[in-house]
């Protein structure tokens, strides 16, 4: 019987503690938003247009892919046949006119196919008006630039 007893009171209070809320674990969110978001990053429609056409102007481009959010303006470039030779100076003409066209943003100019791929992805989609949503999508926009040499 208090066998019995000793082995019901050890249960009750191996449940009662196992159930019971421990305050020393819990996780906290923060109430601070990101700094990559703290502007609501913005995309600027225009500026990419303009980019865009100044690219164009440079011979030995088959494909242009712009995308531009905040001051940060990135441009995959597509060249084939030939012009591959000239891969190098030619990126390095893109990016000399866009830098003068565009002297306060910072500009990333690749010829990288999977590179070009994502941008072109990226840019194809809807810019949200969800701040957390346009959150996400600058930081996939990051990612890409990190793989940037440029």
């Amino acid at each position: 019987m208090r066998a019995t007893f000793v082995v019901l009171t050890l249960a009750f209070a191996l449940t009662v503690t196992g159930c019971s809320k421990q305050s020393g674990t819990e996780t906290k969110q923060k109430a601070e938003p990101e700094p990559l978001c703290m502007p609501v990053p913005v995309r600027h429609y225009q500026w990419e247009e303009r980019a865009r056409s100044i690219t164009a102007n440079v011979k030995g481009i088959d494909k242009i892919v712009v995308m531009q959010i905040d001051k940060e303006l990135d441009v995959a470039i597509q060249v084939t046949n030939f012009n591959r030779f000239k891969l190098e100076s030619i990126q390095k003409e893109v990016g000399k006119k866009l830098k003068e066209a565009f002297p306060d943003a910072n500009i990333h100019v690749t010829a990288d196919k999977r590179l070009i791929k994502d941008l072109q992805k990226l840019s194809e989609e809807r810019w949200p008006t969800d701040v957390k949503e346009a959150c996400q999508k600058k930081k996939s926009l990051k990612a890409i630039e990190k793989k940037m040499k440029g």
